[in-house]
């Protein structure tokens, strides 16, 4: 019987092993079985160098244990099989399961029939738990009586266990179908012939730890007939019968089933030393990775240097902060983090919020041609990024459902000059195809499949100088078309029809599962890898990111079909020996490190519910261990710990004045010269110079877009032009429109708002929502109104302003112009926000005085800031003021009727004032206020932003920075 040989873990394993290899008389006919494929590359390499070697020579044969499984039944079957699809397995195990409803037993009869896109995850889960079953050489039994454990459904499953892992054998064997679970399933049943079969092949089992069932089963029979010897790395005082480490628990394990114990070589040189270690604390990422890169900028030498990430996510983000130094990756990566992936999900989400005529979503049309992939798709010039850029602004500026196929880029506009339209728009033409059309018409996995190989082809074919540059990317291209099309396409099921969203639903699981690989070439250098492709790895010095608990160890997420609790019921592992795994494999490889940098989080993991991440248990044990070592605590700041910190302060808001030049002074006198002003020009200077610069003199414009739910102001012209159309009958009238019946006037703006753009813009619930607004407000404006005579609506009037010789018109538009019993009502509509002046405003004696002795020699810095609070607005002051100047007649007041409040009036001077203080302030005072606002204008050094509530809603709140 062949001993079970240990390597110590400080030593590296694969010269050990390989020289161990090359000291066997049986080298050239030896097997070498490895957990896993990588390690393999590694003892080529060391072979390749190996001085007693002289080539030509015949290596051992190296492969995985999957590998060699699956060699091994096809050597002893004649029945060819095939590898059973994901897809065809769910739907394999739903007719199972449907197949048991309907002998009326147990709970599932009671339950009611999932379809295909229900039972899709159960499907998966329950596949997963079959190979789980085989792989563990398990003969499962039912579990009643769960109800309480599971969910309703996960108990019927559970309920008829054994039936339903019986039918699936049987269906696999029947089928000729087999799974990695089968495979082992058949291994075991056949040790007898396995072992006849293997006799005079030497195995080598290198560096496997926690063995399942089947392979217990394996190993111990080929052990026993003197075909297998076991090589394990671990901790070397497993030889001297003292305790080992706690993470070498699954081998004490195996030895202890065995009955037996290990030896270690003797001319393997014993290396007692212990690595150094350090830590580094940091509250996010990005103070770990800005210690990473401090740290790899202090490392002169990169050779045999590991990054180590338990989150495969922070590849992209650490490829950022490396050196300059080209880096080889050997890990997975996500193919759903992908940017390939994000094309395909958006492609999903257009076909999934696509109306039934056809019209797509305006924000997942701008999602498809934002997509980098489509923009630099054709010739070196990318005429396609210029009919982008501009068929956004136009989706922007449409409606919230469009026709993508309707578009048609302006070619003769000389904004697309030097765009050849012979080649960007077939090739638009294409995108279009293959992005929209063609997933508009998939019914089945087969069609969804061609529908991506189209996609694949079209990428490849005008991508193709792409994708020499981002290799990244061309490695995920290649994985769609190798790995997730072929599984869509080779399902027996495949030209079924089903529903588009269980099509998607499918794609979407498949890409979850798909991993994108790099493979390490050369093998030196520095490596960046997963905690899994380090095993059997060792490395001089290593960089380990994230070494929180929800990493290391991990963390399952919750499987509803069989929860953690219950597998130890089944005999499968749980969470203990997925904790010795884990371990054994971050022990292993620190073990044999020289020095080592470990850095985890601190902080607030936003949206994890706002959890603290906390530093993994092996972090801590390895800290009680130097605390033991050091009898101190360490705490964050000691030199064991470094503690990544950045410099923090107040939110700094950089809203910069902007200084009035020459030139500009310039521009703002010949602009009041020609264009004039209005009150709500003056409105805007009094509340902020910096926004009226912007509007009135830089002639910004906010960007348009479209606002899915109705634009505001839009609304507020339709209740104003079906006022100025309801009510235009009355004009030089006396009516009191409170007593007018309002159904006339809500039947108007019914017909009208369905007529507008709006309308058609906005959602079902919306339009119902400002129809009824509409007519409420509409309703009790009507009800609020006082007996008049209508004068005129939206009455324009004119004046000038005498500015020490600079003439400036001054422009108003009156909304509703009445006479009362009292005198002449000017009346202002407002569907939002309006404010009046202060009634304190008029008898502030001291803010008046400051008004009248404004100017170059007496600037007073404050006077706007206080004005604006005071007055607040100076709009109607100023409409009353103008009607006086155009018709010679003072206006008795002002009112400003606010639709959004029930149609309720508030009036600039109220009943209580005077007729000669009414006339002091329209005549007087007003004129002086806007003489004040001009000159204020005109002798500014700067435009100075008036922060404030307004500023939530400004159009220039990004460059202003108030």
């Amino acid at each position: 019987m062949n001993p079970v040989i240990l390597i110590p873990w400080q030593n590296d394993f694969l010269p050990a092993l390989g020289q161990h290899l090359v000291e066997r008389d049986d080298f050239s006919q030896c097997t070498v079985l490895f957990p896993h494929n990588r390690p393999r590359r590694y003892l080529k390499d060391y072979f390749k160098g190996h001085p007693d070697l002289n080539p030509p020579v015949f290596l051992p044969r190296m492969t995985s244990i999957a590998e060699f499984v699956s060699s091994i039944r096809r050597n002893l079957t004649d029945t060819p099989v095939t590898l059973a699809n994901q897809l065809d397995l769910v739907e394999m195990l739903r007719e199972i399961v449907n197949d048991l409803r309907i002998t009326g037993r147990g709970l599932l009869a009671r339950l009611p029939e999932l379809d295909r896109e229900s039972f899709l995850p159960w499907g998966i889960r329950l596949a997963k738990l079959m190979d789980d079953l085989l792989r563990q050489d398990i003969e499962p039994e039912d579990l009643k009586y769960m109800e309480g454990e599971v969910s309703a459904y996960a108990s019927g499953l559970l309920e008829q266990l054994s039936s339903i892992h019986h039918e699936y054998v049987t269906r696999l064997f029947a089928r000729n179908w087999t799974t990695p679970g089968l495979d082992w399933r058949f291994i075991t049943n056949n040790i007898k012939e396995v072992s006849a079969h293997l006799s005079g092949t030497p195995v080598v089992a290198a560096g496997f730890y926690a063995l399942s069932g089947a392979e217990d089963i394996f190993f111990r029979r080929l052990w026993e007939d003197g075909i297998l010897t076991p090589i394990i790395h671990s901790d070397p005082v497993l030889a001297e019968g003292k305790r080992p480490h706690w993470s070498a628990a699954e081998h004490t394990a195996w030895l202890e089933r065995w009955k037996t114990k290990v030896e270690i070589p003797t001319d393997i040189p014993r290396n007692n030393s212990k690595p150094s270690i350090r830590f580094c604390e940091g509250f996010d990422r990005h103070s770990q990775l800005a210690a990473l890169t401090d740290d790899m900028h202090k490392t002169t030498d990169l050779d045999r240097t590991a990054i180590i990430l338990p989150d495969e996510g922070a590849l992209m983000p650490v490829l950022h902060h490396l050196p300059e130094v080209e880096p080889n990756i050997s890990m997975g990566y996500p193919l759903e983090r992908t940017s390939l992936a994000r094309l395909v999900e958006i492609i999903i989400s257009l076909q999934e919020n696509r109306l039934e005529d056809g019209r797509y979503s305006w924000r997942d049309v701008i999602a498809l041609i934002r997509h980098p992939y489509l923009r630099l798709l054709g010739p070196d010039n990318k005429p396609l990024r210029k009919i982008f850029h501009i068929w956004e602004a136009a989706i922007r500026m449409g409606e919230r459902y469009v026709h993508p196929l309707h578009w048609e880029p302006p070619y003769d506009d000389p904004i697309l000059d030097g765009v050849d339209k012979k080649v960007a728009e077939p090739l638009r033409q294409e995108i279009l195809h293959h992005c929209l059309t063609a997933f508009e018409q998939v019914h089945s996995l087969e069609t969804l499949g061609e529908a991506l190989t189209g996609l694949a082809v079209m990428l490849h074919t005008h991508g193709e100088k792409l994708w020499h540059g981002y290799l990244v990317d061309a490695e995920c291209l290649f994985r769609l078309t190798t790995s997730v099309i072929p599984q869509l396409q080779s399902v027996e099921t495949g030209s079924e029809e089903f529903r588009k969203t269980t099509l998607f639903a499918l794609l979407r699981r498949i890409i979850s599962q798909e991993r994108v690989s790099f493979e390490a070439e050369p093998l030196a250098g520095l490596q960046i890898l997963g905690v899994l492709e380090t095993r059997l790895l060792q490395f001089k010095r290593l960089f380990i990111l994230d070494a929180v608990e929800d990493r290391l160890p991990g963390t399952n997420p919750y499987d509803p079909l069989l929860p953690d609790a219950l597998r130890k019921v089944l005999g499968l592992p749980d969470t203990r020996e997925r904790d010795n795994v884990s371990g054994y494999n971050f022990y292993r490889l620190l073990m044999g490190a020289e020095e080592a940098v470990i850095y985890y989080q601190s902080g607030i993991q936003p949206g994890l519910l706002d959890s603290k991440s906390v530093r993994s248990r092996f972090v801590e044990q390895l800290l009680w261990e130097i605390e033991k070592k050091e009898k101190r605590i360490i705490e964050t700041g000691d030199e064991v710990i470094r503690a990544v910190t950045f410099p923090a302060g107040s939110l700094q808001q950089d809203a910069r004045s902007i200084p009035v030049t020459k030139h500009l002074r310039t521009l703002l006198e010949t602009t009041l010269r020609e264009k004039g002003l209005s009150p709500s020009r003056l409105d805007q200077y009094l509340q902020c110079p910096k926004q009226f610069f912007y509007y009135y003199l830089a002639k910004i414009r906010p960007i348009d877009h479209l606002d899915e739910d109705g634009d505001r102001s839009e609304f507020g012209t339709l209740i104003h032009n079906v006022l100025r159309e309801h009510l235009s009958k009355y004009i030089g009238q006396k009516t009191d429109l409170a007593a007018l019946d309002p159904l006339p006037l809500t039947a108007l703006f019914d017909q009208r708002f369905r007529e507008s753009e709006l309308y058609a813009q906005i959602p079902h619930d919306t339009r119902l929502a400002l129809t009824n607004t509409g007519r409420h407000r509409l309703t009790t404006f009507l009800a609020s109104q006082e007996p008049a005579k209508l004068l005129s609506l939206e009455q324009q009037i004119h004046a000038t302003v005498d500015m020490e010789g600079l003439i400036i018109p001054l422009n108003g538009q009156l909304d509703r112009v009445e006479e009362r019993d009292e005198g002449i009502f000017i009346m202002d509509y407002k569907t939002g926000g309006g404010v009046l002046p202060k009634k304190a405003f008029w008898e502030d004696m001291n803010l008046w005085d400051r008004l009248h002795e404004f100017g170059p020699e007496n600037t007073d810095p404050m006077l706007l800031n206080d004005l604006s609070k005071s007055v607040q607005s100076v709009q109607l002051p100023v409409y009353m003021h103008l009607y006086s100047e155009s018709e010679e007649t003072s206006p008795f007041d002002a009112g400003l009727i606010k639709l959004g409040e029930d149609g309720k009036t508030d009036y600039v001077f109220g009943k209580k004032w005077a007729d000669l203080e009414r006339r002091e302030a329209i005549n007087e005072m007003t004129p002086v206020l806007v003489k004040t606002l001009i000159r204020h204008m005109l002798t500014a050094t700067q435009y100075t932003a008036q922060p404030g509530r307004r500023c939530q809603w400004c159009d220039f709140k990004a460059p202003c920075g108030a």
